[in-house]
């Protein structure tokens, strides 16, 4: 691990900081960061096409899980709205990592210590698992009786294939934000 490495994971943890409520009330949990430093989702930007697309859809399906409807998406105004709603995005694995297999390997490894920051550290109402890799974690907060906190999508995590493709997105409705934000609705407060 190198020292820009080092100063790259420390730069998301003060953008996260930041955007951080007091009470978490819904922490939304992914794997890890995806894509490049301008597509990491508290990283607000007033230019959205520094972003790529699969950057600008993974924050917009985030911000539809507040139930908002936005035409045109401030993202400093979305994300302090995401902050003052209680909503928390975080990480299993803080830092990116694109081979799949190391990445579930990575989430295995710490699974115990992801557990531990979720329950002692962000004490979130409920956890929102939003990707494949977190399957894992599912069973675990099960297994410490947090089963009642987890938001699932038909017994897992929501998880969007075509996100990326607004094209197929749209043609098989596989978008989560909606998916979550009504979930979230039908839970008492």
């Amino acid at each position: 691990m190198d020292e820009a490495h080092v100063q790259r994971r420390k730069e998301r943890l003060d953008l996260a900081a930041r955007f951080r409520p007091t009470q978490i009330k819904v922490l939304v949990l992914d794997s890890a960061p995806r894509g490049t430093a301008e597509d990491y989702f508290y990283r607000a930007t007033s230019d959205r096409t520094v972003r790529s697309v699969t950057g600008r859809m993974y924050f917009d399906e985030l911000a539809k899980t507040m139930g908002s409807k936005v035409a045109k998406i401030d993202e400093i105004l979305c994300l302090n709205e995401f902050r003052n709603k209680g909503f928390f995005l975080n990480y299993g694995v803080e830092c990116p990592i694109e081979n799949k297999g190391e990445l579930l390997n990575a989430l295995r490894r710490l699974a115990p210590t992801i557990v531990k920051r979720v329950q002692y550290l962000l004490q979130p109402n409920y956890i929102v698992p939003i990707s494949k890799g977190t399957e894992e974690l599912i069973r675990l907060f099960g297994l410490i009786g947090w089963g009642d906190r987890l938001v699932l999508d038909k017994g897992g995590p929501f998880v969007d294939p075509y996100l990326g493709d607004p094209e197929r997105q749209a043609v098989f409705a596989t978008s989560f934000g909606d998916r979550i934000s009504k979930a979230l609705a039908g839970l008492p407060s």
